[in-house]
Order: structure tokens, then sequence, then C-alpha cells
């Protein structure tokens, strides 16, 4: 479980450094919109990533405590986040972009792949 959150602990130090690039870059560049709906989308990718890494400690816990049960994953919370920012983002177009916000939902999913990439040539060597 160590291992785990030592991982986790980095994943999210790359997060945010890629949140506040994408930040800087809405400051500096003149595509205000497509900016602010990456920022949407981030954020809310950032959540996902924290509901499922609590739902997953909770499982482990659950794995090793005889009677206790996993109560899920939290999967309906994290679809109706991602939802929610998509609904946002097509009810307010003049401050959020579509894409901005789908390709921010990615964000902790792309940085989680290319960790684990980095772990496994790391490891291999």
């Amino acid at each position: 479980m160590e291992e785990f959150i030592a991982s986790f602990k980095q994943i999210w130090r790359i997060t945010f450094i890629l949140f506040a690039a994408i930040v800087l870059l809405w400051v500096f560049m003149p595509q205000r919109v497509f900016f602010q709906g990456l920022i949407l989308g981030v954020l809310v990718s950032i959540l996902n990533g924290l509901i499922l890494y609590i739902k997953t400690l909770q499982a482990g816990e659950a794995a090793v405590t005889p009677g206790k049960r996993a109560k899920g994953l939290g999967m309906l919370q994290r679809v109706l986040l991602a939802g929610f920012a998509i609904y946002a983002a097509n009810k307010l177009p003049h401050y959020f972009s579509v894409y901005g916000v789908l390709i921010g939902l990615f964000a902790v999913q792309l940085v989680t792949l290319f960790h684990a990439i980095s772990q496994y040539v790391s490891i291999k060597k």
C-alpha cells in the first residue's frame, strides 16, 4: 500500500504542476475561453482522481479487514462530475470551451499513464 500512496503523491505533484502551467497559459494566451474550459476539465479530473483514490483505499481496507465490505468505487459520483462539467460548458459557451473541458477531463488519467510507463521503463533497466 505504501507504493500506491507514493505513486499517488507523485501523480498529484505532476498534475498540479500541469494545472499551474495551464493557469499560466490562461493568463498569457489570448484563447481565454479554451483555457477556462481546460481549467474546468482539469479541476473535475483532479476531483475524480481524488474520489477514486479514496475509494481505492477504502476497498483495500475492506479487503484486509474481515467482515468489512467495499462500498464501490464511486462511479456515479465521477460520472456526475464529468457530466456537470460538460453541461456547464454547453450552457455557458462564452465562458468554457467544450473541447477544453473534454481534454482536461483526461488530465489525471494521462499523467497516471505516463507515470506507469516511466515506472515500467525504470524497472526494466
